[in-house]
């Protein structure tokens, strides 16, 4: 490891912290506005293995705020995995990258979760955070979970969240960060989708219309996170449960509303993947006709 190019880390968190980074096998699941920030500063952290789990590739609405993009990346044919590949290795071609090109419903991502050190969620769904939930709840992994918001109200309301579940004692469903609801449609099938569409009479012109977001807001909620991450990995302290980051009050605040008791995701499933059954979120494969 090059002892120049850390030195300003090793000062901070000693040099048993830097290994700590070395060392360690990061999951981001969603390289998007959050994931590409995280890919970054983890990259710049010197963190050795990174796991980018993404199915999409670019679209050009993307391009105000991934970090790593090019005027010249092909747009619909360029795998956001790719685009978080190419910058670690820009910037540390020593950092090992896994690259799943699949979605987090995936065998792919199923096998190689279980075999990291940690987790970024950086999703914009219920439905995958509530499966992530579960997952590294089964498989006792730490998870960093990442939102941002904009609300273009009069004044518009702005900011994120940063949720820390690493120790059992809480996690997104008893924190009450997941919409159960919109979890359930999320997971729905694509038929039953469309038949709540028919039923209840969706105007499909207002679907998958995506709200605001700037790349200022994302990295504000992405380096909250990703400090939270490495104060706890170099053993500096414990991270903080839930920060709010309140971008149009100019404040960020530590939310200690205690979880609510009883959790199934923090008590019943918790290290135990075969009680977790996480495989029923798979796609049942098409039966050859």
């Amino acid at each position: 490891m090059n002892e120049t190019r850390f030195d300003r880390n090793v000062r901070f968190f000693g040099n048993t912290g830097q290994e700590r980074l070395r060392t360690a096998k990061v999951a981001i699941v969603g390289i998007g506005g959050l994931g590409t920030h995280v890919v970054q500063q983890l990259t710049h952290l010197g963190v050795g293995h990174l796991v980018a789990i993404d199915d999409e590739d670019l679209d050009e609405s993307n391009l105000n705020r991934y970090v790593g993009t090019r005027h010249n990346d092909v747009i619909r044919r360029t795998h956001k995995v790719d685009i978080a590949e190419r910058l670690v290795k820009e910037i540390d071609p020593s950092i090992d990258v896994t690259k799943i090109h699949n979605s987090l419903r995936s065998k792919q991502a199923f096998t190689a979760l279980p075999g990291v050190d940690c987790v970024f969620g950086c999703l914009d769904n219920d439905g995958a955070r509530l499966i992530l939930t579960e997952l590294c709840s089964a498989h006792t992994l730490p998870l960093f979970d990442l939102a941002s918001e904009i609300i273009p109200d009069q004044p518009p309301l702005y900011g994120g969240r940063v949720a820390a579940c690493v120790d059992g004692t809480a996690c997104l469903a008893c924190m009450d960060l997941i919409d159960f609801d919109e979890a359930r449609t999320d997971l729905d099938s694509p038929q039953s989708r469309q038949d709540r569409e028919d039923l209840y009479g969706v105007d499909r012109e207002h679907l998958g219309h995506a709200g605001p977001s700037v790349i200022a807001i994302n990295g504000t909620v992405a380096s909250l996170a990703v400090t939270e991450f490495f104060l706890w990995l170099t053993g500096i302290r414990h991270p903080k449960r839930l920060l709010e980051y309140r971008g149009n009050l100019g404040i960020v605040t530590k939310n200690t509303d205690p979880p609510n008791e009883d959790c199934h995701y923090c008590k019943a499933i918790r290290g135990k993947p075969q009680a977790a059954n996480i495989e029923r979120y798979l796609p049942v494969p098409k039966q050859p006709r």
